[in-house]
């Protein structure tokens, strides 16, 4: 009977761990498939947009070539000389652009914004066709993300007490 008890646990416990981590997993993915689309087509932060090679002449004249790269098992990433973050594919275009404490002040989104700004400036600027989530690398921190369906790009923003603490702009199929 003790026995019996301790599997039934053990296999709970289990069970809970997979589904909490199917749950984590699929959050980002899953909100997708249920918000309307924004056009992103026209966003970019600081002047960088997605695909955007680093050996375009524009990329090169801006950061250079001796770029910081950061280590990372599934894609190339680097910090900017302007501290901000950006992760590249195979063909060396870039898939993520991130701003975090790190970066500098003044850079903004196409729709200008930035770093301490409210998420009620956010949603007056993108507009209502967002979805919620819970991120836990920023302990608790609340994101809201837009989506294009159509170029298959979100722009997300991580929040604490109501004000932007980071933004990711990247193609829809990173975690």
């Amino acid at each position: 009977m003790k026995n019996l008890c301790k599997i039934i646990v053990i296999a709970l416990l289990l069970i809970s761990c997979v589904i909490f981590g199917a749950y984590q997993h699929f959050q980002r993915s899953s909100s997708f498939r249920f918000t309307q689309t924004t056009n992103l087509s026209q966003e970019n932060i600081d002047g960088l947009q997605m695909y955007q090679s680093i050996d375009s002449e524009e990329f090169v004249e801006k950061y250079g070539t001796n770029l910081n790269r950061i280590d990372n098992a599934l894609f190339d990433y680097y910090k900017l000389s302007d501290g901000l973050i950006i992760a590249t594919n195979e063909q060396r275009q870039i898939i993520r652009i991130t701003i975090n404490i790190e970066t500098n002040n003044t850079i903004e989104t196409s729709k200008g914004i930035e770093l301490g700004s409210s998420i009620d400036e956010v949603i007056n600027t993108y507009g209502t066709n967002y979805y919620k989530r819970t991120e836990e690398q920023i302990p608790s921190s609340p994101v809201i993300g837009y989506i294009d369906h159509k170029r298959k790009v979100t722009i997300e923003f991580w929040n604490v007490k109501n004000k932007v603490v980071e933004i990711r702009y990247d193609i829809a199929s990173m975690e």
